[in-house]
């Protein structure tokens, strides 16, 4: 090519498109920057290559107007939780898009507040405790399209802390690949099994349970979470109760439900439990006895710790008797006196005051049967005799009659025994014989003696006898 005969402007422009080619050259191949293999644009070279790495690059946040608010477009991966509400020991479902085929993703839960908090206008802030980065509690494959499909269980204990939940869903390896959602929990949830779930009340049951706060009280109801609790419990340093002892309580017959509840934390955990009807029994030993003796009472049957109301004869107006069951549902150790002027077979009704179950048993007041005598067997009249008795009621007056009238009355001692007690005069007009009846004052015993009257040879003369007035202290 003869280039003398090139004007300027030819020059000119072979110039200009060399350093186009050159400038399109360098923006297109990177430089080796001095080292490792330069990269060989002629493809003269040895046929080496370097593989070069393009760092990830965070695109802009685009940000467009929808509704009326500020939204991000492509702003990266979504999470979506089903459900967002969750309770102890449920499942959650997590569902994620916008990953990189085929990458690992963790799901993790984090609670608590994650930024600080102002004090007040024209105050300084004041870091809230930071929340934790997060525990994994499940990690899934993103299949073709980036999807991911990933299931945990929300542990017990989570919700007492409370504040959100956080679910992250962070890809493995990246830094960007990462999406939210927030889960809330139903706080003071409580989980708890009962070995058995058929019972009566005062049955042992073991109960198992978690959630509570470490070392708390725990208040048991049986149908009711108001008033006395039946029993406690004492959570372990976990917050747990591991196959701790619980009587049945008190409730309504058929389906019913064991509540059991923090007395700090307010946690509360809920079992059904079928509540069978109580069949109570009590018995008296002895089943006959007089008035004034012992009659003893066992029971079992009742709910456990309740009171035991005792009626007499119906299960209405006052009770004659009250009792404490033991935490078994028994009762005994009590018995009471049968009182005085009760004959025949009579019953009890006994009910629990809580339980509501009955029972009734009987017994019998057997009338006192004394024996008495007079002092002598006979004789003429003007004759003193004295009486001697026994079988009447400790200590009681016993009066004693003649035709019905009163002519005497002595008192017996602690065993309902006298001996040449009271006096009487046979009269001079006395015939025959004289029959004396003895009434215990009492117990309403009834003895009878007789005394012969022996003929006199003549008209016996005796001063009249004064109508007898019974002393105040021998009434009763």
């Amino acid at each position: 090519m003869n280039m003398s005969k090139w004007t300027w402007k030819q020059i000119l422009i072979v110039t200009v498109v060399a350093l186009a080619v050159i400038s399109i050259a360098r923006s297109i191949l990177p430089s080796s920057g001095g080292k490792g293999d330069a990269v060989d644009l002629t493809g003269h070279g040895s046929g080496r290559t370097t593989e070069v790495k393009v760092p990830e690059v965070r695109q802009p946040t685009k940000i467009v107007r929808f509704n009326g608010h500020k939204v991000p477009v492509g702003a990266g991966p979504v999470a979506v939780l089903n459900p967002a509400l969750a309770k102890p020991g449920g499942q959650v479902g997590v569902n994620g898009s916008g990953f990189d085929k085929g990458a690992r993703v963790d799901v993790m839960l984090s609670t608590g507040p994650s930024k600080a908090k102002a004090t007040g206008k024209g105050k300084a802030k004041v870091k809230a405790p930071a929340a934790d980065k997060g525990r994994v509690v499940a990690s899934a494959r993103a299949n073709r399209d980036g999807v991911v499909n990933a299931n945990f269980t929300y542990p017990v204990g989570v919700a007492n802390q409370g504040g959100m939940q956080t679910v992250t869903l962070a890809q493995v390896g990246s830094t960007t690949k990462v999406a939210k959602a927030q889960l809330s929990a139903q706080s003071g949830v409580g989980l708890m099994s009962l070995s058995d779930e058929v019972g009566t009340p005062g049955t042992q049951l073991e109960v198992d349970a978690e959630g509570f706060a470490p070392n708390e009280p725990i208040k048991v109801y049986w149908g009711r979470i108001s008033g006395v609790p039946s029993s406690m419990l004492r959570a372990d340093p976990a917050g747990r109760l591991s196959h701790a002892s619980l009587r049945v309580g008190v409730g309504a017959v058929g389906p019913n439900t064991v509540i059991l509840m923090g007395a700090r934390s307010k946690t509360t955990a809920l079992a059904p439990f079928q509540l069978l009807r109580q069949y109570p029994m009590v018995l008296t030993k002895p089943f006959a006895a007089r008035a004034n003796q012992t009659i003893n009472l066992t029971g079992k049957g009742f709910a456990p710790n309740e009171r035991v109301l005792g009626y007499f004869n119906s299960p209405q107006g006052t009770p004659v008797m009250t009792m404490r069951a033991a935490g078994n549902g028994t009762i005994g150790g009590i018995g009471f006196k049968v009182p005085y002027g009760l004959f025949g077979r009579q019953s009890l009704v006994f009910v629990g005051e809580q339980s509501r179950a009955s029972t009734k048993a009987g017994f019998l007041a057997q009338k006192y049967m004394p024996s008495v005598r007079t002092s002598t067997w006979g004789g003429l009249p003007g004759t003193m005799l004295n009486f001697y008795a026994k079988g009447f009621a400790p200590n009681e007056a016993v009066h004693v009659f003649v035709q019905g009238e009163l002519v005497a009355a002595f008192r017996v001692n602690e065993k309902g025994s006298a001996l040449a007690a009271g006096t009487y005069t046979i009269p001079a007009d006395a015939q025959n014989k004289v029959v004396f009846k003895l009434v215990g004052a009492r117990s309403q015993g009834v003895g009878t003696a007789t005394v012969t009257v022996d003929k006199s040879e003549g008209k016996v003369q005796l001063p009249p006898q004064k109508k007898y007035r019974l002393p105040a202290d021998l009434r009763y």
